[in-house]
């Protein structure tokens, strides 16, 4: 893919940019290209983007770099080639196709959100400041920027800077999510959770109907386990969207951890009721069944759900986690009655956890569930090399 990274620049560079050497003489600056051009090159835009919507990088780079031939101004294109090479951490690429659209307009203030972004991902924070800085000098009003630089300030953990940023975003923007929810996080990040609760509740009370709000202040208090209201909360969001299975998975989910049974399973079955093609409703009554001992019912749920999703990372874990528990059985089994005549409790309970071992290593990758996985990977393998010491000891004086 060299040739679509120099191609970009090869046409259009009158000196060198980071990252980039120039590959022909020095050229002289481009005429206005003909509103032939434009269309074309905003065709060839648009077939790059749908290219991009489906994660189809190649392709895209092949047509967003047709439409910078026929349209080397279409700062567009470079602000979206500067992302892909950013998904394919092809950092100094990315770095070189941003800080090449700051020459093209130096007034658009994407060239360094992106180069921002980047250094974000990068955990390089003042760098990530000093662009943000620069485009706020631009458009000391855009709420992208504001918000970028509350995030940044919230991962530095300086989070008054943090708060004062979102703040100014919702005097530009009073009804900006993104920042409502921030503010609320930032508080939690202090350990400040009521004036969290606080926040959301003002609010909720300045926009009674307000979904989002509602929906942000429900989250809140079953994060902080405050469940009664937070089933007040989505009780009220059933009223408004009756339809949604999300919210019946929410309620469905703090009953569970209230140990309600009986009240999970109800909204679990509505909740597959309302949405029959996703997995999530069976999987998260399968975990539900789990939590009750009813390995072999939630495992028939979790092959029902893989029936619709093959890939499920949640669907895996649970089957770690039921055959861990069958194996954890069997090997309680075992150590009630250490014998010769008992050691097939040892040898099923092994091969049960490598199986278990076997799933949760299907998402061993996914950031969700990594740590946990690799926990219950770690807790497997100590309890099959204690199994086996017990089955090489037991088998050898069975021999004797």
């Amino acid at each position: 893919m060299k040739y679509y990274k120099l191609h970009i620049f090869a046409l259009f560079c009158t000196f060198v940019i980071t990252g980039c050497v120039a590959t022909q003489p020095v050229q002289k600056a481009e005429p206005e290209p003909t509103e032939d051009a434009k269309a074309k090159a905003q065709e060839e835009y648009s077939i790059a983007y749908e290219y991009l919507k489906q994660g189809k990088y190649d392709e895209a780079l092949l047509h967003f770099n047709e439409s910078i031939k026929f349209n080397p101004k279409l700062y567009g294109a470079y602000i979206a080639i500067g992302q892909i090479y950013r998904a394919k951490r092809e950092i100094l690429a990315a770095e070189s196709v941003y800080n090449f659209a700051k020459k093209v307009d130096p007034k658009d203030t994407r060239a360094f959100e992106g180069l921002a972004a980047l250094y974000i991902d990068q955990k390089d924070y003042g760098r990530a400041i000093s662009e943000y800085m620069k485009a706020l000098q631009i458009d000391s009003t855009n709420a992208n920027i504001l918000n970028g630089l509350g995030f940044v300030y919230t991962k530095t953990k300086e989070y008054d800077k943090a708060l004062t940023y979102y703040f100014k975003t919702l005097q530009v923007e009073s009804d900006n999510l993104v920042a409502i929810k921030a503010i609320a996080n930032v508080y939690i990040e202090k350990n400040e959770p009521d004036k969290a609760v606080n926040y959301l509740e003002a609010l909720k009370a300045k926009k009674p109907e307000a979904i989002d709000v509602r929906e942000l202040l429900a989250k809140t208090y079953m994060d902080l386990k405050y469940y009664e209201k937070a089933i007040e909360e989505y009780n009220f969001l059933i009223l408004k969207k009756p339809d949604s299975y999300f919210y019946r998975l929410q309620l469905g989910s703090i009953y569970a951890k209230q140990k309600k049974y009986q009240a999970a399973e109800k909204e679990y079955k509505e909740a597959k009721r309302l949405a029959p093609d996703n997995p999530l409703p069976i999987l998260y009554f399968a975990d539900l069944q789990i939590s009750r001992g009813k390995l072999s019912e939630a495992e028939t749920m979790v092959r029902e759900a893989l029936k619709i999703s093959a890939d499920n990372n949640y669907a895996y874990v649970l089957l770690g986690d039921i055959y861990e528990r069958k194996g954890a059985q069997r090997k309680a089994a075992w150590e009630k009655k250490k014998t010769p005549a008992n050691i097939g409790e040892a040898e099923a309970a092994v091969s049960l956890l490598r199986q278990a071992i076997n799933y949760y290593n299907q998402a061993r990758d996914d950031n969700q569930f990594s740590s946990y996985v690799r926990t219950e990977i770690e807790r497997c393998e100590i309890w099959i090399k204690q199994l086996d010491e017990d089955i090489w000891f037991f088998k050898g004086k069975s021999k004797k």
